[in-house]
């Protein structure tokens, strides 16, 4: 006889399992799910609950509504069934995942890890005092029906805190919160932001926040939520009787409990045969924990099984050597979920051309932007495309998204540098257009030449062989002189054109040209004279019958000329 010992979390996630059999009631509003064991009022409850703590953090940021990139679902335990604590919000398999105890308000710790969620999702990044003071107030909120108390400090209160408070409650500031994180996102220098909202530096507004911290003399308020009726607004809709095991699955995930997340999607997996979602869950966990041979195969499972899920299309994206085939997953995967920038992102990294990877780099920063990387390679990308003005947004956005001071102070030094590098990139775009120019104009110069010695060759084999004796064609009588030159001037006279050639010595020689029609022009062609002084000046050798005439100035009449 022998007896099978369990692994340890085989008892850890029993209960649980036992617990998915339960009926299961669900509401939905916004980016919030909540699925409870607990009925249907504590469904509700919990959901009135999410949807007031939203609406009091997106009125402070001027939002009227804050999303997620995914959903956050809300797991809504009985009293006394579970020993496990409440988990806070964290990403599983196609949500951000979290529990809660039924009737039991959430935690500070709980509230300030949603808080920071829903912050990060929704503004640009703001000074990390700031942020951390807003987190650390709005995790101390306590939320009962349609009335919210804010102001109750936590069990150390920091300074940052301090300044949180005192620009929300204290008479003398209040109202003044509002405008100073507006002002904060839309600008890069933070002083004109806060002389802007509170007329003070925030230097001087901490120093007074300090003196506030140490008096301990905090008060508390009491305000008005979203107007709602749970019971009303909240309609429960049907839960299939065997997702509680998915539910619980999901969670382990989130938690990064791989091992018993794999034994609970096994088991919905063999309850609900061909289904994608387990076969998606065993994918991220193994996954998770390096195996990729068996994410491999459950990823193309979850694709086989017709799987809707963002991230397995994006997984396998990842693991996909054909670029075409990579491209599509991921356009599938941003359909999916149009407010996530991951798959945009890669897109962009893998992207060959120039002009897809500016707009899928675009696309994701706008979804994403907080995310200083992005911003830096849409920045470089506009750059190369020459769009320097949207580069020096860019280099903004990268600034103010930027995680710390030397990061910050990196972009601050790009984009004050980017006149330069404009100036650079234009001076070289003129070098290569000049370039190119003189090579299309060598390559015009070569062609003209080539159809040049094509058309004499083609008209010396239409032409034939030379004949064997050249007869001279001038017949007449050999002019006795013979001068050289170059032809200075026309004088156009009443009948009579006068050539003023100049020799090598410097003198000139004036020949008579009475008859055009009559004087012989060696090497082909007509006379052709142009009347003053020639431009350009030609070399000409001139055969001439001496014949002086004193009224015209000339020793003799032209017979040929040739130019050379």
């Amino acid at each position: 006889m022998w007896v099978e010992v369990k692994p340890r979390w085989f008892w850890l996630i029993l209960p649980l399992s036992l617990a998915a059999q339960d009926r299961w009631s669900c509401v939905r509003s916004g980016p919030f799910e909540v699925f409870s064991q607990a009925g249907e009022r504590a469904a509700q409850d919990t959901l009135g609950r999410l949807e007031q703590f939203s609406f009091v953090l997106g009125r402070t940021l001027s939002r009227e509504q804050l999303s997620l990139p995914w959903p956050l679902r809300v797991l809504v335990w009985r009293q006394g069934r579970t020993a496990e604590p409440p988990a806070p919000p964290a990403l599983g398999r196609d949500s951000f995942v979290a529990s809660v105890v039924a009737d039991v308000h959430p935690s500070p710790q709980w509230l300030r890890i949603c808080a920071r969620m829903l912050l990060e999702a929704n503004t640009r990044r703001l000074p990390a005092g700031i942020e951390e003071g807003l987190l650390d107030y709005y995790s101390m909120v306590k939320i009962e029906g349609v009335r919210v108390t804010v102001g109750q400090p936590p069990l150390h209160p920091s300074l940052d805190w301090a300044v949180i408070h005192l620009l929300s409650l204290h008479p003398d500031y209040y109202g003044k919160l509002r405008p100073l994180l507006y002002n904060l996102e839309q600008s890069l220098d933070p002083e004109p932001a806060w002389r802007n909202a509170t007329g003070k530096t925030a230097d001087e507004i901490r120093k007074e926040a300090a003196a506030y911290l140490g008096s301990a003399n905090f008060s508390v308020e009491t305000v008005s939520g979203r107007p709602m009726n749970p019971r009303a607004d909240f309609r429960p809709q049907p839960v299939d009787p065997g997702s509680g095991g998915l539910l619980l699955a999901d969670l382990r995930l989130s938690q990064g409990r791989t091992a018993e997340a794999r034994a609970l999607y096994e088991a919905v997996l063999k309850s609900r045969s061909g289904a994608p979602e387990p076969q998606e869950g065993l994918a991220l966990a193994a996954l998770a924990a390096g195996e990729e041979r068996e994410g491999l195969k459950h990823l193309q499972a979850a694709l086989t099984s017709g799987t809707r899920n963002a991230r397995i299309w994006l997984e396998a994206a990842r693991r996909e050597p054909d670029w075409g085939k990579a491209s599509a997953m991921l356009r599938k995967a941003a359909e999916l979920n149009p407010g996530w920038a991951e798959p945009l992102r890669l897109l962009a990294e893998r992207e060959p051309d120039a002009n897809k990877r500016l707009q899928a780099l675009g696309a994701a920063a706008r979804l994403a932007p907080r995310d200083a990387a992005l911003w830096r390679a849409l920045a470089e990308a506009q750059e190369s495309a020459g769009d320097f003005r949207s580069a020096a947004r860019s280099w903004a956005a990268a600034e103010q998204a930027a995680p710390d001071e030397a990061a910050r102070a990196e972009f601050r030094r790009m984009r004050r540098s980017l006149d330069e590098r404009r100036r650079e990139a234009e001076a070289l775009a003129r070098k290569r257009e000049a370039e190119q120019k003189e090579r299309e104009l060598a390559r015009v110069k070569d062609e003209a030449i080539r159809r040049i010695r094509e058309a004499e060759a083609r008209a010396n084999r239409e032409a034939g062989p030379p004949p064997a004796k050249v007869e001279p064609w001038f017949e007449g009588p050999r002019p006795p002189a013979r001068v050289e030159g170059r032809l200075r001037q026309v004088d156009c006279l009443r009948g009579v054109a006068r050539l003023v050639i100049e020799t090598p010595g410097g003198r000139q020689t004036r020949l008579a040209v009475r008859d055009p029609a009559q004087v012989v022009v060696l090497g082909g062609g007509k006379l052709e004279l142009v009347c003053g002084q020639q431009k350009p000046v030609r070399t000409v050798v001139v055969e001439y019958f001496p014949k002086a005439d004193a009224a015209l100035g000339t020793s003799g009449e032209v017979a040929t000329v040739e130019y050379r």
